[in-house]
């Protein structure tokens, strides 16, 4: 009679009574937002909210109920053991996630297996869980993108290749670059913060149908939190953060966050400030190369004197350190069921940012001295801010989804320098403000998909130079970076592309954009070599396209293949710019230069075992015209000119005729249990430019690289060991335009390397928990290949994270 009378009792309370059911991630202990709870006698479902509740009533006792979530394994549950463990369903995250889906394709959420495009998505928790200092280090700790760097505060991905000026950056569907985005190496990504990251696709190969100019290499697309939008009444407030500690450069980190949701208004504000010591580089190098890296000395004014100081541990490199804040705040409002407006605003300072490369570079007088290049060469504090409000409406008769963002973007940045000896600092200071508008529609009509949208930026230039006594004060003139007399540059493109969803087996697309881009700069210079006077216009145009094929078999294997073309304008830093791109060489401006096209040819395999096994193929090569490469040149009938007080060769820009690059990547998933899974990825690119004799190496081609990794889920907890590694850049795959910053590198190239790694996330409870990473546990000495700084060695990295 006893469990009959127990039934008769849980079913009355049932009967009576919502029962709050709560479903959670195992490793994590945080709730599962969007989670089917449904009975398997079809009776009941609903689905979890962001607290991972929702409310059961009516219930037959004996009645089972199933939790499914893309993201974690199902599970089936009587109704009395769920009330027995007070409500509360445990989740583990799948080994496979099902039918992900993917934004940056197309500017709208579809289906990642309908896309042809090689896209590695980075969600949220990868993200949290990686627990990297910058961006860049987040893209190279991923595995995904090759990432190069000249200093600590910075990063510039490589994609396929292609790098800087030639990858497009997108945050919350808003172009980053702008018009004086150069070609060597960038350290913009810097600006945005990791800590409010939703998520990052990376899209490789051209992306120009649907993004535009720059899009010649791919797309790293960052989107942003933001506040979720309540469908019942109420208010909800959540908040997190953290603090992080990282030896190998003294890092300390704090973030905070706050989200609020309404029904009708929610808000998203965040702020993450770190400061970074002194870089210490690994102290274990190969036999061969035994001082390689290591910075002897520092430069410091003493009695109105540059003095030679010893540096103590040479493995510490002494001029890498910085600050950086960031500010992140996105309000969303309804006004009525099918519109929302979103106000984001996005904000990133630093301090001074030390060059590396430059300070740590050096020569010996007849003396056997040191003498150093430079006594100071440092970036002042890059800052950007974003301001964009967004327009989104579903469900009109024109469109089933359509996004309008107006935005207004600044930046400002600049260079200063000081040779050794000298009392004169030179100063670069730029300002460029961009006004953009993106409009995307999406509308489904039966099988088919059709986007189509436009957009314009325009971007306004101011460039002025100076030099300074630094003993006097006294001001002297120096010749701006950019044109003085003011640069803008415009471009504006429609686009529309097509999805045809024929049965369960086809999908086929295709696309095409038309591109304007106008460039107006005016040269004032009455000094130096008069590079250009007067004004310089350029009008490019080009149509893009793309065609695209998806071949579903069967659940367990998909094909793809792939044809593209890319286009890239030539900007005002290509057009206009006098720098010197390595010590001896000025880079002069070129006003001829024509724009850069790709055609590209892919071909992608999956093949799936199981559901808990992937392996994945893809291989491409891309055509490459007028590809804008730096070659010696003549300003005024010199071929070598005093440029900053040093005599350097003279070069230019020029369309170097045709170029390839051909390569492939390949990645295998396999679950070793129900908890444990081996990860690994490895890419191989080869890029050359073609010539009338022997082919010469294109700049900015990475050796092979990869990320191999094992990783085990138990309660509370989430671990990994893995291994990051480069093969060899060999001095005859080196560039001879200097991009490839031969000047960094031994004398052989840039050896190969690898790295050993561990790190570990431990759940305290739902709200807290810790995590601890050990990198480079060999304590390794390498440099990322064309980078001017040492990798860090050793590294012990604590971060405690609290949600609220």
């Amino acid at each position: 009679m006893k469990p009959m009378f127990l039934a008769v009792a849980l079913c009355a309370t049932l009967a009576t009574t919502a029962q709050q059911i709560t479903v959670r991630n195992l490793v994590t202990r945080e709730p599962i937002a969007g989670a089917v709870v449904r009975s398997t006698s079809g009776a009941f479902a609903c689905i979890t909210d962001a607290k991972g509740q929702c409310a059961l009533t009516t219930l037959d006792p004996t009645d089972s109920l199933e939790f499914i979530h893309l993201s974690f394994g199902s599970s089936v549950r009587s109704v009395a053991s769920v009330v027995n463990d007070a409500n509360v369903v445990w989740l583990v995250p799948r080994v496979l996630p099902l039918s992900e889906f993917v934004i940056s394709a197309n500017r709208f959420q579809e289906r990642e297996t309908d896309v042809a495009e090689h896209i590695d998505v980075i969600k949220a928790k990868d993200i949290a869980y990686l627990d990297q200092p910058t961006t860049g280090d987040l893209l190279q700790n991923s595995g995904a993108v090759f990432v190069q760097k000249s200093q600590m505060g910075g990063g510039s991905p490589v994609i396929r290749g292609f790098e800087a000026s030639r990858v497009l950056l997108v945050v919350d569907g808003v172009r980053l670059n702008n018009a004086i985005y150069r070609a060597g190496h960038l350290q913009d990504i810097m600006t945005v913060d990791q800590n409010t990251l939703e998520r990052m696709e990376v899209i490789s190969g051209p992306a120009s149908v649907v993004y535009g100019s720059d899009a010649l290499g791919g797309v790293v697309h960052m989107m942003t939190r933001s506040a979720p939008l309540l469908d019942s009444a109420g208010l909800q407030v959540h908040g997190g953060g953290l603090v992080r500690y990282a030896s190998a450069n003294g890092e300390r980190t704090g973030h905070l966050d706050l989200s609020i949701s309404g029904r009708r208004v929610s808000s998203f504000t965040s702020i993450t400030g770190s400061k970074f010591g002194d870089l210490r580089q690994g102290a274990m190098r190969d036999g061969k190369y035994p001082n390689f890296g290591q910075l002897p000395f520092y430069v410091e004014q003493q009695g109105g004197m540059d003095v030679i100081v010893a540096n103590n541990n040479p493995n510490v490199q002494l001029g890498t350190a910085y600050d950086q804040v960031d500010l992140l705040e996105k309000l969303r409002v309804r006004s009525g069921a099918r519109t929302v407006h979103q106000l984001n605003l996005q904000y990133s300072t630093s301090s001074n940012v030390p060059r590396y490369d430059r300070l740590s570079t050096y020569s010996t007088n007849a003396l056997q001295e040191l003498v150093p290049d430079q006594a100071e060469w440092y970036y002042g504090p890059q800052e950007r801010m974003l301001l964009a409000y967004t327009l989104e409406l579903e469900k009109h008769s024109w469109a089933d989804h359509a996004r309008i963002t107006p935005s207004y973007q600044r930046i400002t940045q600049s260079r200063h320098n000081r040779s050794w000896g000298s009392s004169q600092l030179g100063s670069r200071v730029e300002n460029v403000s961009v006004q953009g508008l993106n409009a995307e529609f999406e509308r489904r009509i039966g099988r088919h998909e059709i986007r189509y949208g436009l957009e314009a930026y325009n971007n306004d230039v101011s460039s002025k130079g100076e030099r300074r006594n630094i003993n006097t004060g006294e001001v002297s003139y120096l010749s701006s970076r950019y044109p003085n007399g003011g640069s803008t540059m415009t471009s504006a493109a429609v686009f529309l592309t097509h999805t045809y969803e024929a049965g369960k087996r086809w999908v086929f697309s295709e696309g095409l954009r038309f591109n304007y881009v106008g460039l107006t700069a005016t040269f004032a210079d009455d000094y130096d070599f008069q590079f250009l006077n007067g004004t310089i216009r350029q009008r490019n145009s080009a149509f893009n396209w793309r065609a695209a094929v998806v071949y579903r078999p069967n659940e367990n294997w998909r094909f793809t293949a792939l044809a593209n073309t890319g286009f890239r304008a030539p900007n005002v830093d290509d057009l206009s710019k006098v720098f010197d791109s390595t010590p001896g060489t000025v880079v002069v401006p070129n006003p001829s230069l024509r724009p850069e096209h790709t055609l590209n040819a892919e071909l992608g395999m999956e093949r799936t075992f199981n559901g808990r096994h992937k392996i994945a193929f893809n291989a491409f090569h891309t055509w490459y015209t007028d590809a804008l490469v730096v070659r010696p040149y003549q300003q005024n009938g010199q071929d070598s000119i005093l440029y900053d007080d040093v005599m350097s060769k003279v070069t230019s820009l020029t369309n170097a005729g045709r170029a390839f690059i051909t390569g492939g990547s390949t990645s295998l998933r396999v679950a070793l249990g129900s908890r444990i899974t081996s990860t690994s990825s490895i890419t191989y690119t080869y890029g050359r430019v073609v010539t009338d004799s022997a082919d010469v190496p294109l700049d900015h081609i990475p050796p092979l690289f990869g990320r191999s990794g094992i990783e085990f889920l138990i309660k509370r907890f989430r671990g990994e060991a893995y291994v990051i590694f480069n093969g060899w850049k060999r001095l005859r795959d080196y560039s001879d335009s200097g991009e490839d910053n031969l000047v960094s590198a031994t004398p052989d190239g840039m050896p190969a390397w690898f790295t050993l790694n561990v790190r570990g996330s431990f759940a305290i409870n739902s709200k807290l928990s810790l995590q601890l990473a050990l990198e480079n546990i060999a304590d390794k000495n390498y440099r990322t290949f064309s980078s001017g700084v040492s990798a860090p060695g050793r590294n012990v990295q604590i971060s405690l994270r609290a949600s609220f």
